[in-house]
């Protein structure tokens, strides 16, 4: 893990650039389904398991664009409540997706 140490009393000033949390992100990806309207998630990270849930709204009619800062979801046109098992057994957080639907179809 890398440190920084500052000495004496000088100010600190810069920006950094902060990725993004799996963890969290898999949960935000699923709370799209409870809206119709356009949603843009900024600083998504790349790795299988937002590509898996990214296939796994797709599957449930989820429209999605990828740019290289956001990813846009539109579920205007939504309509589906059944996820499918080959992409929900790929990952554990396939789970996350049965709230939502029950919320907004009453059953999934």
């Amino acid at each position: 893990m890398q440190k920084l140490e500052v000495f004496g009393a000088n100010k600190l000033k810069g920006h950094i650039k902060i990725s993004g949390s799996k963890n969290a992100s898999l949960p935000i990806l699923a709370a799209t389904l409870l809206t119709n309207k356009k949603t843009i998630i900024k600083n998504l990270p790349q790795v299988r398991d937002i590509e898996t849930m990214l296939s796994l709204l797709r599957s449930l009619g989820s429209k999605i664009n990828i740019n290289k800062k956001k990813t846009i979801i539109n579920n205007s046109k939504q309509q589906k409540k059944f996820a499918s098992y080959n992409l929900v057994k790929t990952m554990r957080a396939g789970i996350l997706v049965l709230g939502p639907l029950l919320a907004k179809f009453g059953y999934a």
